[in-house]
């Protein structure tokens, strides 16, 4: 599975990272932290920390699964093979939500629980906590799963046929669709400024795709029309995806943590990939795959499973990067370990870019930060006008 793009988003900016609570029942171990971790240069310590973990397994996903349906391997079957990528994150969610209770949903109002069903490790407590009426699930969860199973199934094919380089930087214009879905969906207030990042996004795609004067010399696939339209599409419902999280799981009380998104959201994803997969990849195909003999039955699940793990910590890295350092560190931090990306691909895979390939990404990566900058000012100016409001109203007091 491609590394989610928070992009997740993400997930798999699989749902919304945005409102993470600490909870106010803490253990009583927490309390032996030194002061040195609590105060800014140790968060900045530990956010250093989560980032390089969040780089590392991006890149491990990104370059094994590259190996995998590429000559590497030659394991061409991107869409079953991400449908156990989250089977594996289906039951590693439900392991770490079972054992520890202070994630999962707390909920309030007419969903009220018993206090002891938030506590505890039996199963019918755990039963208890995470049910979800079936009508919520279908209205609120298969919207975000389905698109977000399109996004990942789709991205994956797609890097079977293009270079690693090539699809990463056609994936970074998923903020486009990002921006065209917001507005769509009247989660984003209309401005000019987003109209030019859209813009430009859309020169720097045609850029980014023009394929290069020795286009005949490039090795097969590398800029394949096919893989191109898969992951523009991949983009496209990654945007969907993000406006589906906004709407129905950002403050949605199933969902207050992204371990809890994937626990519910997998699983519906785990089906749609795995049905899709047997109708556009077949079964007895996949199952007589030369790699069952090479590599033994327990060797190849362990290479269907390996993926499915790092996606796990790459998102639980992405978990505690939110907890220390706010969102914006983790959007520019995603367009660095985009650039990573393309700079391990070449040094890995021997990808190259042309001159007209590097000014659009060039072009991508200056919209990105200006995206990010203008994100950080809406949200920085109506507090400091707040700040300034109570700061005149205890003026007039005195």
């Amino acid at each position: 599975m491609p590394p989610p793009n928070l992009e997740l988003n993400s997930v798999l900016e699989t749902g919304p990272t945005t409102n993470h609570r600490s909870s106010s029942r803490r253990n009583s171990n927490s309390h032996t932290v030194s002061t040195n971790n609590s105060g800014p240069e140790g968060k900045g310590k530990q956010a250093l920390f989560y980032i390089a973990g969040w780089y590392s397994f991006s890149l491990s996903i990104s370059i094994y699964n590259k190996w995998m349906f590429g000559p590497g391997l030659g394991f061409r079957f991107p869409i079953l093979i991400t449908s156990f990528h989250q089977l594996c994150l289906c039951i590693l969610s439900t392991i770490t939500l079972y054992f520890i209770p202070e994630l999962r949903p707390k909920l309030t109002g007419n969903h009220t629980l018993p206090h002891s069903s938030y506590e505890g490790h039996s199963t019918s407590s755990f039963y208890r906590s995470m049910h979800i009426n079936f009508r919520v699930y279908l209205r609120q969860m298969v919207p975000c799963a389905l698109t977000s199973a399109g996004d990942i199934g789709l991205s994956n094919v797609a890097v079977s046929l293009l270079s690693l380089s090539l699809y990463t930087i056609l994936k970074s214009s998923s903020l486009m669709f990002v921006l065209l879905f917001g507005l769509l969906f009247r989660l984003e207030k209309f401005n000019w400024r987003l109209i030019v990042i859209v813009i430009i996004m859309t020169i720097s795609v045609t850029l980014m795709t023009a394929k290069p004067a020795n286009y005949d010399k490039q090795p097969n696939g590398v800029y394949s029309t096919l893989g191109i339209t898969l992951a523009i599409t991949a983009a496209m419902l990654s945007g969907l995806r993000w406006s589906f999280t906004q709407i129905l799981l950002k403050k949605n009380p199933y969902t207050p943590n992204s371990i809890s998104t994937i626990f519910y959201v997998s699983p519906c994803m785990f089906v749609a990939l795995f049905l899709l997969g047997l109708y556009v990849e077949g079964w007895d195909n996949f199952t007589s795959a030369p790699i069952w003999e090479i590599k033994g039955v327990f060797g190849t699940i362990g290479l269907l499973i390996i993926p499915g793990i790092f996606a796990f910590l790459m998102m639980s890295c992405e978990f505690m990067l939110l907890k220390v350092a706010h969102l914006i560190t983790l959007s520019v931090a995603g367009s660095f370990k985009e650039l990573l990306t393309i700079g391990v691909s070449s040094i890995v895979f021997g990808d190259r870019l042309s001159f007209i390939n590097c000014i659009g990404l060039t072009l991508t990566f200056i919209d990105v930060l200006w995206y990010n900058y203008y994100r950080y000012m809406a949200k920085v100016k109506p507090q400091a006008y707040s700040a300034i409001k109570e700061e005149n109203i205890e003026l007039n007091k005195m």
